[in-house]
């Protein structure tokens, strides 16, 4: 596994990820690991499946006649 260093934190965003990982029965390095892991990236199989999901509870309108259309142009 790779190991990243951040540097320049705000002690008070340190604070509140301490009393979190208290909170939770954690440290505070597996509350920062949770919390990556938890926000990373959709890989493109994962966007292709959320868009699936979302088109499916979507009804389509149907498609406007030319005469639709050139009535909304005015």
């Amino acid at each position: 596994m790779a190991q990243v260093l951040i540097r320049n934190i705000p002690d008070e965003t340190i604070q509140v990820y301490k009393e979190r990982a208290k909170r939770n029965g954690i440290s505070l390095e597996q509350e920062i690991r949770n919390l990556l892991e938890k926000n990373r990236p959709f890989t493109p199989a994962e966007r292709v499946a959320v868009s699936r999901h979302i088109r499916s509870l979507t009804k389509p309108s149907p498609a406007l006649s030319l005469d639709e259309i050139r009535e909304g142009a005015k």
